[in-house]
């Protein structure tokens, strides 16, 4: 007769082998999460990017930094934090051909457009920014992240503050233009690899996150730049422009996008008219 093992040993041999096997899966899950997110300078505190020596409050960076990031300026005073230094981006212009190109683009519509040479603030604009704030000292930045992207501004706010500044609204061809560039990139880097590391998407109901309402700072996943030098072109918060007939459309995806399909450099939607906290802006100007 064959032998029988006792069901001790059986039981055993069952637990073992299901903590090997919950071991391995709990190393293998371990190995194949991502790097941390955040640019060189910042730290990871639970899914949002801050600076050494904030801390994290109600899914916003709190408090007076330590030290900021290279192309940040540390502000102190009321409303602390670090903040982008934003510049003007140049582009020569040209033709872009979109078309599917392989599965991930099949439904992509053929499209041909051309855009003169002009200028594109390289971040987003931020709170301290558009309250003109020195040194982080206004109370109208009370309760807000100077560093982060303004939002809940209207089309003609957004229109504003660029004349203000010398600029406009960018059309939607010139923002396409900037993040595709005349290779028609898939993304701003290049034609494949979206990650949390490079763009601040799906961060409220995944993949890169789950309990954030808020955008992240202004160039804090710096690995997504656009070889010209322009950070958070897809991600983060959707950007207003305007088209030649007057028309805002909302481009770039945001926090809150959770399908590549929202965040590819092509995807653009009509906007709606009415303020909303993933919706900001950058301005575009003429070339000098």
């Amino acid at each position: 007769m064959g032998k029988i093992s006792s069901p001790r040993f059986l039981l055993i041999g069952a637990v073992t082998g299901a903590a090997l096997f919950a071991a391995t899966f709990g190393l293998a899950l371990f190995l194949a999460r991502e790097p941390d997110p955040c640019t060189d300078g910042l730290e990871l505190f639970g899914e949002r990017c801050c600076a050494p020596g904030q801390s994290l409050v109600g899914g916003r960076c709190w408090g007076l930094p330590k030290s900021c990031p290279d192309g940040m300026a540390l502000l102190g005073g009321e409303a602390p934090g670090c903040v982008a230094r934003s510049w003007a981006i140049s582009y020569t212009g040209g033709q872009v051909v979109i078309a599917p190109t392989d599965w991930d683009s099949e439904q992509v519509e053929r499209e041909t457009f051309s855009v003169a040479p002009f200028r594109l603030d390289s971040h987003e604009v931020t709170w301290h920014r558009y309250f003109g704030c020195p040194e982080g000292n206004c109370a109208a930045l009370e309760g807000r992240e100077p560093g982060a992207p303004v939002t809940r501004v209207t089309a003609a706010e957004a229109e504003r503050f660029c004349r203000s500044a010398g600029g406009r609204l960018p059309s939607p061809e010139e923002w396409m233009f900037a993040s595709m560039g005349e290779q028609a990139r898939r993304y701003p880097w290049g034609a494949h690899g979206l990650t949390c590391r490079r763009a601040a998407y799906g961060l409220e109901r995944g993949p890169c996150g789950t309990t954030l309402s808020s955008p992240e700072l202004a160039g804090a996943r710096s690995l997504g730049r656009s070889p010209e030098g322009a950070e958070d072109l897809v991600g983060n918060v959707r950007e207003l422009t305007r088209d030649a007939s007057g028309r805002i459309f909302l481009v770039g995806g945001s926090f809150r996008s959770r399908f590549p399909a929202e965040v590819k450099s092509w995807a653009r939607v009509p906007h709606s008219g009415a303020p909303q906290d993933d919706v900001g802006f950058r301005c575009a100007y003429e070339v000098e």
